[in-house]
């Protein structure tokens, strides 16, 4: 998973990810930011799940929903949600794709990526 961290000409952290997890980006642009309290509590979230100490943990951000689990990351734009139930988002058979609205990777990059987002911040 490539990425590039960057502030705008506003002054905001931007991130901008390979295609299939360009919705990582705007996620941590638009719906995580800066906020490091919320960073923190989801990494906190991260290591309760690869322990075994929960089984899944969803956090609805302003744009995105969280989806995680003990193996995958997962954001889904809402407007999808109102669309498509989730059942019709994980059928196989679906012919739909956006790679701005959905994406999905392994728990252990997606804890990595907030790691250097929070170090991307930090500086």
């Amino acid at each position: 998973m490539d990425y590039r961290f960057f502030y705008n000409e506003r002054q905001l952290p931007c991130a901008r990810l390979s295609m299939d997890h360009e919705a990582f980006g705007f996620w941590l642009s638009d719906d995580l930011g800066d906020d490091l309290h919320t960073l923190a509590m989801l990494l906190e979230k991260i290591d309760a799940l690869l322990h075994g100490e929960l089984q899944e943990f969803d956090w609805h951000g302003h744009d995105f929903l969280l989806k995680l689990s003990r193996e995958d990351a997962d954001v889904i734009a809402h407007e999808l949600l109102q669309e498509h139930s989730l059942e019709e988002l994980n059928d196989e058979d679906m012919d739909f794709y956006d790679a701005e609205s959905r994406a999905s990777c392994g728990l252990e990059d997606f804890k990595d990526l907030l790691i250097e987002w929070r170090d991307f911040l930090e500086d």
